[in-house]
């Protein structure tokens, strides 16, 4: 994913693509590190019975994301931007889950 920014950007011409790019790394990023959180908090041994449940369901929706936002995608004939903004929403749902999940866990004050 790196080289297109550093063959394609280069230029003086501007592209939408790039951008595009640019945002999806983001997205990326935000659901590895809600799923890296959710990782954590599964092998915790202090993990309250009420939380197991809902843990596992976002621990699946994360390793199932990719699929889902493509089915979803195509179901309702979104474009590139589009497919980008329902990805968006697929991360944020997935990393305001997974905080929570997590802030019960935290140490108080």
């Amino acid at each position: 994913r790196c080289v297109p920014l550093w063959v394609g950007a280069r230029g003086v011409e501007f592209d939408w693509r790039h951008l595009q790019m640019g945002l999806d790394s983001n997205i990326s990023l935000v659901r590895h590190v809600a799923a890296a959180a959710l990782l954590w908090a599964s092998g915790r041994h202090d993990l309250p019975s009420p939380l197991r449940l809902p843990l596992g369901g976002l621990l699946a929706a994360a390793a199932y994301e990719g699929f889902l936002i493509g089915w979803a995608g195509q179901a309702l004939g979104l474009g590139p931007w589009g497919a980008l903004g329902l990805r968006a929403l697929g991360a944020a749902a997935l990393g305001l889950g997974a905080m929570r999940l997590l802030v019960p866990l935290l140490p108080p004050p």
